[in-house]
């Protein structure tokens, strides 16, 4: 396998972990009673949007389709990041991240 290919596969896990970490963060935030309700569904919101494939500008519209995924998703992040305090945020991140790497584990090793 190339340099190229071995760099982008290692980019690509990267950024799926990024994902991954960040959407189980909103789902552990938007369980959480201690945060108000408008912040708990939009978390959870999000964190759907990001999981599902359905999207609210479908793919198949040039631009348009791909655009909502790279514009909406980052932003609701920002959104939500900035109405849950840092401390419970970090409690929350913690928290999935210890999730992500058991699940990681248990998980059968690939053949690369």
């Amino acid at each position: 396998m190339g340099i190229v290919k071995i760099a982008l596969k290692t980019l690509l896990k990267e950024k799926f972990y990024k994902v991954q970490l960040h959407t189980k963060t909103l789902t552990l935030a938007s369980k959480r009673r201690d945060l108000p309700l408008y912040t708990r569904v939009l978390a959870g919101g999000v964190a759907i949007y990001a999981l599902i494939p359905i999207d609210f500008i479908p793919d198949f519209i040039p631009i348009l389709g791909q655009v909502d995924d790279i514009i909406l998703i980052p932003l609701g992040f920002l959104l939500v990041r900035k109405l849950i305090p840092e401390p419970v945020m970090r409690e929350c991140r913690y928290e999935a991240e210890q999730k992500l790497a058991s699940k990681k584990q248990s998980a059968p090793a690939s053949a690369d």
